[in-house]
């Protein structure tokens, strides 16, 4: 199986590469990606991971209970 970077919290030291992650991703699916697509595909993948940043270093307090559905 492909080995495939994860989405992770600015603290991990290794650096995300969103082109090897669409390539990586796209061969794990078996997505044919038109070559003149790549570069806006990766783009939008940095994208999602700079916003994704937000959202994985939010502080959580180790308390916190995670349950199986959402009840307003």
């Amino acid at each position: 199986m492909a080995n495939i970077p994860k989405l992770t919290s600015t603290s991990d030291s290794t650096p995300f590469d969103a082109a090897t992650y669409v390539h990586q991703s796209a061969q794990l699916h078996q997505l044919s990606i038109p070559p003149e697509q790549m570069p806006g595909v990766v783009d939008n993948f940095e994208r999602i991971h700079a916003i994704a940043q937000f959202v994985l270093d939010f502080p959580l307090p180790d308390t916190l209970e995670a349950l199986p559905r959402f009840e307003p």
